[in-house]
């Protein structure tokens, strides 16, 4: 099969771009799949820029494009010199225009709630508070999906369910548990969109809510995720 060109967009630092950089080395279970030809990254001053060119990345195929007024535009700019097959979003937080989705099909790095203020360890926070609320315990879906114009609203590529620690901190389980199993999910992910995905076959993200009331409880946690990790976290 051919191998399958993609561009990546980063906004932090990028532990699973070096994952997958990796993962398409000779011997890697990427090689032959895909093949990073460029990284995108959402501001001069993000770690994983240092952290891709420590995995030996080359300079000159990282691009800076930064929110603001015409960003369609400048990201697009970047997308038509490389002609990816696909994108792929790790970690990336801008939400995408739907200019470049009617252009670029993109892959989105997710786990557990999706929507309005979910990024980084809020998530884990909120599905760990929901199922506290709601007294059941529910396993948090990493995923990576289809890039939608609306946020974390795309077909799953793939998924695993993960049980989730609640001795610990959502902290710890975000770094200890889950950090693995997201690279491995986009991995995994990347391959499916490489060789075999079919978006008619593909399933939505898992709603852990059940009916209006458990939504509401939802909505409240993701709120109070919000008010605990200010956005730098």
């Amino acid at each position: 099969m051919t191998t399958k060109s993609v561009v990546n967009f980063i906004s932090g630092g990028a532990s699973t771009c070096v994952s997958i950089i990796g993962g398409e080395l000779p011997g890697g279970i990427l090689f032959d799949a895909t093949q990073t030809v460029a990284i995108i990254a959402d501001s001069h001053d993000i770690d994983g820029i240092q952290n891709v060119m420590a995995a030996e990345f080359p300079k000159e195929h990282i691009h800076v494009v930064n929110p603001g007024s015409d960003f369609a535009e400048r990201i697009l700019v970047v997308l038509d010199v490389y002609k990816p097959d696909f994108f792929h979003q790790l970690g990336w937080m801008p939400q995408m225009p739907e200019e470049v989705l009617a252009r670029y099909v993109g892959l989105n790095q997710h786990l557990g709630p999706g929507g309005k203020w979910m990024f980084g360890v809020r998530r884990v926070y909120a599905h760990m508070r929901f199922c506290q609320e709601v007294g059941r315990i529910i396993p948090i879906q990493v995923f990576c999906q289809l890039v939608d114009p609306a946020y974390d609203a795309g077909k799953i590529v793939y998924a695993e369910s993960v049980n989730l620690d609640f001795t610990q901190t959502p902290e710890y389980n975000a770094k200890m548990l889950l950090l693995s199993i997201e690279h491995e999910v986009q991995i995994r992910g990347r391959m499916e969109m490489a060789h075999r995905f079919n978006p008619e076959l593909a399933d939505n993200p898992a709603n852990i809510a059940q009916n209006p009331a458990e939504e509401e409880i939802l909505f409240k946690m993701k709120k109070e995720a919000r008010d605990r990790y200010p956005r730098k976290v």
